[in-house]
């Protein structure tokens, strides 16, 4: 299986396009009132309703689920998350993947993004760890990755590509998100990911970089 991996920067988030020999991929959605670019790279890559064969939530944030909705209605597209995250994107409460309080900034802010800004849905596809994507196109699988969210989860292909979520950032160097849900849990999911055919990680902020940099920096 061949394939193509379009970054769709979307003001602060990426959104990433994997185009294969039967179709797309996509690995989040980015904010509604910023989907110019998400629209643009569809168009462009020649993307029409039915090509999208699954849309990849790595977690129930608002920056990276509130295109689903449109997507849905427009390319018919299926919606695929971690069983825990469908409470938070079911209601669009984003703390119920997690258990840490946050502070008071980081709490409103979820809190008005949910309210805000927020397109609930129910997901089509329940994945767990270790899903194999082939019946959508894709050499990958899904990698159960917590610490950002109980739910987080990323795509591994073949080709040791890894769609890391909010994992990772890459933000002038690559390091652990500085959202923290569970650390133990965190480091453990970047502790997996060295012993993982990890080439290249594609995070959801920031630039891609080998999994080596962040080894180097960590």
């Amino acid at each position: 299986m061949s394939l193509d991996v379009i970054t769709i920067k979307t003001s602060i988030v990426n959104c990433y396009l994997l185009k294969t020999d039967t179709g797309f991929i996509l690995i989040d959605t980015g904010i509604s009132f910023l989907r110019g670019p998400l629209k643009k790279a569809l168009k462009d890559e020649g993307c029409k309703p039915g090509d999208i064969k699954l849309i990849v939530i790595t977690h129930a944030d608002f920056d990276h689920t509130a295109n689903c909705i449109w997507l849905r209605k427009k390319y018919g597209a299926r919606i695929a998350v971690h069983r825990n995250e469908v409470e938070a994107v079911e209601t669009g409460r984003m703390f119920l993947s997690r258990k840490t309080k946050f502070g008071l900034f980081t709490r409103l802010v979820m809190y008005l993004g949910g309210l805000l800004i927020y397109r609930r849905f129910k997901p089509d596809v329940i994945v767990s760890d270790g899903d194999d994507l082939s019946e959508y196109g894709l050499d990958g699988r899904v990698i159960h990755i917590p610490g950002h969210s109980s739910g987080s989860i990323g795509v591994l292909t073949g080709d040791g590509d890894f769609f890391c979520g909010d994992l990772m950032a890459n933000n002038g160097r690559p390091k652990k998100n500085a959202l923290v849900d569970d650390e133990a849990e965190m480091d453990a999911s970047i502790d997996r990911l060295k012993a993982l055919n990890v080439r290249t990680v594609y995070p959801g902020h920031g630039r891609a970089f080998k999994l080596k940099e962040y080894s180097e920096n960590d």
